[in-house]
């Protein structure tokens, strides 16, 4: 937004949203300010996890790496999810990947769109498994009962 000259009007982290006023954006820029909101998640997730230590014992930590790595993973969900229903015209209008698919289409195919996504979550649940995120949540799990 801000590198498009806009002015930024409303933000919240919470509420997951951003407003702004202005701008003069490009298809490029476009896609980028609709896909910037599963885009950022995810890859701080994977930063996160690069640096998980498998090693610790706290199950607090281990909890929260797991959930760390598996809530971005699953909002990738609806890059999958959109484009097929994009392509039947049962899109929902206004959201982010309806909008993203809007522009993307003059250039590609929606299915481009949802094989990326696949490939998104390919690499959240390889960093999970090649770091044992997921074998150390089960074994909290177990010791919980």
């Amino acid at each position: 937004m801000l590198s498009a000259g806009a002015k930024i009007t409303k933000f919240s982290i919470f509420g997951a949203y951003v407003s702004a006023e202005g701008g003069s954006y490009t298809d490029y820029s476009e896609m980028w300010r609709h896909a910037n909101g599963m885009l950022f998640p995810v890859l701080i997730s994977y930063v996160y996890l690069l640096f998980y230590k498998s090693n610790s014992e706290k199950n607090f930590y281990r909890i929260f790496s797991f959930y760390a790595g598996l809530v971005p993973a699953a909002s990738i969900l609806a890059w999958i999810v959109t484009p097929v229903s994009f392509m039947s015209g049962n899109a929902p209008p206004g959201d982010d990947v309806s909008d993203f698919l809007f522009i993307f289409t003059k250039y590609g195919h929606p299915l481009f769109v949802g094989f990326a996504a696949v490939v998104f979550i390919g690499i959240s649940v390889m960093l999970m498994v090649k770091k044992r995120v997921i074998h150390n949540y089960v074994e909290v799990v177990k010791g919980l009962r």
